[in-house]
């Protein structure tokens, strides 16, 4: 079978299911609920696409300089409304150059806020080729992280090697990238006069921190989550015995 893992990475699938940025789920259908369009400028024209999840009815805006909606006729929709679709035949994703959410993911909740809104906002400026903004977000973002983490050390990458250490469940390789991005230095971080980062740099830097912040704030809740909800079988199934030998007491 041809592997697909490729979709899971995608905004939109098609014009029937799209990536979820709010409830996470993957291949869930939605429907555009309202469309519009405005001046960008004298020579361009930017138009305005809103969807909503069929599963958690959560709204997410898209622009794009091309018209690519179908306007032949409306569908019906799981939430017993009429939508419309995208047309046919056409990679969406490559249409659209911004997205709110920026991304289908969005981050945890779990993640101290500070992280979140750092690295949304680098993510925004991203996708509008901020560079700038979007360096700056990041550095802030990772600086963040350390005196959160009350990372030791003299410098940047001995803070990095000491997180490294503190959570060795991780891919030691991710911490290893941050250890070793180009100019990021402790001392450097307040200052204003900061070299932005190219786009395939800033993409590898928030990939990877997301996936060490999952790693820090987010895998440790769900292992919580899991052991309370096998604790709460075990004690359902201590009650039902002692209701049961209770019964057999009783009759």
């Amino acid at each position: 079978m041809q592997d697909q893992s490729e979709l899971d990475k995608k905004y939109f699938i098609d014009i029937e299911v799209f990536n979820c940025p709010f409830c996470n789920r993957n291949h869930v259908v939605y429907g555009i609920t309202h469309d519009f369009s405005f001046n960008w400028s004298k020579e361009k024209t930017c138009y305005v696409y809103l969807t909503e999840c069929a599963s958690c009815g959560h709204v997410s805006m898209h622009l794009s300089f091309k018209d690519i909606m179908n306007r032949e006729k409306w569908f019906a929709f799981k939430t017993n409304r009429s939508v419309r679709r995208f047309r046919p035949k056409i990679d969406i994703d490559s249409t659209i150059f911004y997205s709110q959410p920026t991304s289908f993911f969005v981050v945890d909740s779990r993640i101290p806020i500070i992280l979140r809104e750092l690295i949304t906002e680098a993510e925004g400026c991203l996708k509008m080729n901020y560079l700038t903004g979007a360096s700056v977000c990041m550095r802030k973002a990772i600086y963040e992280l350390l005196v959160l983490e009350k990372a030791e050390g003299q410098d940047y990458e001995s803070k990095i090697k000491y997180l490294k250490k503190k959570y060795p469940n991780s891919d030691p390789g991710l911490f290893d990238i941050m250890a070793h991005i180009q100019d990021m230095t402790s001392n450097k971080i307040h200052e204003q006069s900061w070299d932005k980062w190219d786009s395939p740099n800033l993409k590898l830097i928030i990939e990877t921190l997301k996936t060490i912040l999952y790693d820090i704030y987010v895998i440790p809740e769900i292992k919580k989550e899991r052991s309370l909800k096998i604790q709460q079988l075990q004690e359902d199934i201590k009650k039902d015995k002692h209701t049961k030998e209770s019964d057999d007491t009783k009759s």
